[in-house]
């Protein structure tokens, strides 16, 4: 009789260690895929700003793993994404960390990034004359008063920074049209001599073309 209690007694705990196991397993699972989420939540405006850029971006790891992505031969935000995925999978034991390497041709970017922050103006297509509203993309896209970047680590921290509702700057940058919409309008460049150039009489801006020379 006493044995078959302790058997049952016996079999009773090697179910409910079992039980445990599974289910901590699953909350070690579940607690990865979580921080492996966060984390790509941090580090999106950077990828998104290396494929704007066509920049390379350096991967590394806390084991001296590292490597280079070259930017526009490779979709940036997707290998990541991979990378994180792997992560989240156990195809890979860490996540890398990732820096944007600063060129001569993103200086240039940056340039041109602050050029076009300050002179580009969008309006509405279909007012006259005398009922046009020009405004910065600053204004339109409601992101406050804009000062330059000076360099790459300004750049960052400014396409990283959120609206009031919880947007990174570079998605509100995605698409730009009239008033913080994706309706196209007219877009204007102001030169140096204060003349409008005509960019598109009625079309939207995309985050790439922030990075080019609107000016010549």
């Amino acid at each position: 009789m006493y044995k078959k209690i302790n058997v049952a007694i016996l079999l009773i705990s090697i179910f409910l260690v079992f039980i445990f196991i599974i289910f901590y397993i699953e909350h070690i699972n579940s607690k990865r895929k979580e921080n492996a989420l966060i984390y790509y939540n941090q580090i999106i405006p950077i990828i998104t700003l290396a494929d704007a850029l066509d920049a390379d971006l350096e991967y590394s790891d806390n084991y001296g793993n590292k490597g280079i992505l070259k930017g526009g031969e490779e979709n940036l935000i997707r290998r990541v994404s991979d990378d994180i995925r792997a992560y989240i999978t156990k195809q890979n034991n860490h996540m890398y960390e990732y820096r944007i390497i600063e060129s001569d041709k993103v200086l240039k970017c940056i340039d041109n990034f602050n050029n076009n922050m300050k002179n580009i103006r969008i309006s509405r297509s279909d007012m006259k004359d005398g009922c046009i509203v020009e405004k910065t993309i600053s204004e339109g896209e409601g992101l406050g008063e804009f000062h330059e970047c000076n360099d790459l680590s300004a750049l960052i921290d400014y396409m990283s920074r959120k609206t009031v509702d919880g947007e990174y700057f570079i998605e509100v940058l995605d698409i730009i049209g009239v008033n913080g919409s994706d309706i196209p309008g007219r877009i204007v460049y102001i030169t140096d001599d204060k003349t409008e150039k005509v960019l598109y009489e009625n079309d939207t801006l995309n985050l790439s073309m922030l990075f080019k020379d609107n000016g010549r």
